[in-house]
């Protein structure tokens, strides 16, 4: 009996832990940029803040920002406050650190260049 609960446990958490790393998608502009933990707060459009960490494998896409507004790839130095994009991200977690506490890990961002409303 113990060992059918311990298999229906760990099977449990993959499935969990597999859902978590098909990643969520956030929208919004950038409040904050954090230069020493490379993390960003995104003020995001359904309402409230969340911390993002960038890894430097992040792929960042900045669409119509180049010359001529041509499509490039970005850099976590090329990020700036105000910015709107689009983040996919993916919670890390462990036994250790619950998702409900870890920060979020983006694994693309898209910013675009476009011109505003205000």
């Amino acid at each position: 009996m113990k060992k059918l609960f311990l298999s229906l446990i760990v099977t449990g958490s993959v499935i969990f832990t597999n859902l978590l790393a098909d990643g969520i998608k956030i929208q919004g502009s950038i409040a904050e940029i954090y230069d020493n933990n490379k993390t960003i707060l995104i003020d995001a459009i359904h309402g409230g803040q969340i911390a993002i960490k960038i890894l430097p494998n992040t792929e960042i896409d900045m669409d119509d920002c180049g010359i001529f507004g041509m499509d490039k790839k970005g850099m976590f130095k090329d990020l700036k406050i105000g910015d709107f994009l689009e983040a996919k991200v993916y919670y890390m977690s462990s036994a250790i650190t619950p998702p409900s506490t870890t920060i979020p890990t983006a694994r693309k961002i898209e910013i675009e260049c476009r011109k505003k409303a205000y």
